[in-house]
């Protein structure tokens, strides 16, 4: 592939914009509105980004696979992003909205991205495994090591902006940056906040504890509530008037806060990049929600 062929035609990332990852498949539609709604709502520049993955297109036009072939056609359908921004401008006409089309893999695109951006935007394709649904390479890649928040938007989730923005807390700093987040996207959308912790398993003097009710059992949910308010103390002062509500379930984590989703416009969660929860991997809780939630998801990683 000649210099020319593989050359990048793109606008750079506005600072601070709303960048949405577009495809050509049918979630650009749900991405371009959410994203566009986000950007209209905080004043940001929108930015659509189309990546040519140049090793998918070289192994698309070697039918045996060993990618030995220098000179290919242009496979890609070049009209994706025209035809998106085309889009995006009739629709939204008082947005500034650019667009551009690195050659690379769509995650690295949007991770490179993320270092300018303000929020990116992806649709989360669902695979069908042997099991349960697995999370789409390039979504899971981007969720872990986006330099900014990412909001995931899962196949055929719910999409309206309808309910209160749910997050997870469980003490740590990486919740209470998440509940900071929510504190302030609720307070942009007029709406409340509900914080969500649980607890699964707690031993009290010696015995599990098993039955609601029970004084050993009320005395696990207030501690696990005082330490949620702890939190939600912390980084609350600046959005005093965003009402919120402590929820405290029994259940693990990912469990309850798909459950959660399902009335939520938005569900927020904290991440060490390669860690969730306290003590959790990103694969054991926050990736297990990103495959399994029916709102949008937010990621927000500290730094």
């Amino acid at each position: 592939m000649s210099a020319e062929t593989m050359k990048t035609t793109e606008s750079p990332v506005p600072p601070e914009a709303v960048v949405v990852g577009v495809d050509g498949s049918d979630r650009d539609a749900t991405c371009l509105r959410w994203g566009a709604g986000a950007a209209t709502r905080l004043g940001k520049p929108l930015h659509l980004l189309h990546a040519h993955d140049t090793a998918a297109e070289l192994a698309a036009g070697d039918p045996l696979g060993s990618r030995a072939l220098v000179v290919l056609p242009r496979l890609t359908d070049d009209t994706i992003l025209a035809d998106a921004l085309a889009k995006a401008r009739r629709d939204w006409p008082d947005l500034s909205i650019t667009g551009s089309e690195p050659w690379t893999s769509p995650e690295r695109a949007l991770i490179d991205a993320s270092a300018a951006a303000y929020l990116v935007v992806v649709g989360s394709r669902r695979i069908s495994g042997l099991r349960r649904l697995i999370l789409g390479r390039s979504a899971l890649a981007v969720a872990m090591h986006s330099a900014c928040p990412v909001v995931l938007l899962p196949e055929g989730a719910r999409t309206d902006a309808e309910g209160p923005v749910v997050v997870g807390v469980d003490g740590s700093d990486h919740s209470r940056l998440a509940a900071r987040r929510a504190l302030w996207i609720a307070q942009v959308r007029g709406t409340s906040v509900r914080v969500v912790t649980s607890w699964y398993v707690e031993i009290v003097d010696g015995v599990v504890v098993t039955t609601p009710g029970t004084p050993a059992w009320e005395a696990v949910e207030a501690r696990h509530r005082a330490a949620a308010e702890e939190v939600m103390a912390s980084v609350r002062e600046e959005y005093a008037a965003v009402p919120y509500e402590i929820v405290v379930r029994r259940g693990a984590a990912p469990e309850v806060l798909t459950a959660e989703s399902a009335g939520a416009s938005l569900l927020v969660l904290g991440s060490r990049g390669r860690g969730g929860f306290r003590g959790m991997l990103l694969g054991s809780v926050a990736h297990k929600v990103l495959e399994t939630a029916t709102s949008p998801v937010m990621v927000v990683r500290r730094g």
